[in-house]
Parts: C-alpha cells; structure tokens; sequence
C-alpha cells in the first residue's frame, strides 16, 4: 500500500423489506466517504461497506426487517484532503428539476425558469 490514498464519495443505496403487511420495499441511499488509491479499490471498499451493512433482524413488534445492499450509483474523487465544513463532497448534474422535486418529495424548490423539459 505504498501508493497515495485519496478520498472518494460513494452513494451506496439499500432495500429494506419489513415483514407484516407494511409497503415494501423502502429504498434508501447513504453517502459515505472511503480511502484508496484508485477508482477501483474505491469501488472495492464502498462494496464491502454495503455487503457489511447487509441485517435482519427482528422489530420490537417481531416482523422481521431486512436491509439488502443494491449497489453504488455515484463514485467520485474527493476534490479535499480533509472534509471540512461547507467542502463539497459530492456534485450530480440532472436535467430535470421537477422529476427530482416528485422523487424527493421536496415542494419549496423553485419552479424552473423554463419549466420541465
């Protein structure tokens, strides 16, 4: 391991399943920062960090809940040595203001000046 260690950015997003009736499945993303030398020891860490959040287990009401890693759908290299507050950690570029707003469910977005494409 002789070589520079970088920071990286990964979304890491999971499934959760709860047994008993309730809406499935819940999806989620984390966002997390790893250290390696490349893209592909990144890809390999932000993996195993997913594989190793993988549980089941059983709720106070005895359904079983199950969180199941899907994979990564953002790696980036860290423009910092160190994160300090305000440091950008991951920048994503989308097209569509109002499908991001819909999926976020996030409605004190500003309408685009254009509006949807």
């Amino acid at each position: 391991m002789g070589e520079t260690q970088f920071l990286w950015g990964v979304v890491l997003i999971f499934r959760t399943d709860v047994a008993g009736g309730y809406p499935s499945p819940h999806f989620s993303e984390d966002v997390r920062v790893v250290r390696a030398d490349s893209e592909d020891a990144a890809r390999d860490a932000a993996m195993a960090l997913g594989r190793a959040d993988e549980i089941s287990y059983r709720n106070t009401s005895g359904e079983e809940v199950t969180w199941r890693f899907l994979g990564i759908t953002s790696l980036q290299l860290l423009q910092v040595d160190e994160p300090e507050a305000g440091a950008t950690l991951l920048h994503r570029s989308f097209d569509r203001l109002d499908r991001y707003r819909d999926l976020f469910e996030i409605d004190d977005l500003p309408e685009e000046p254009h509006g949807p494409r």
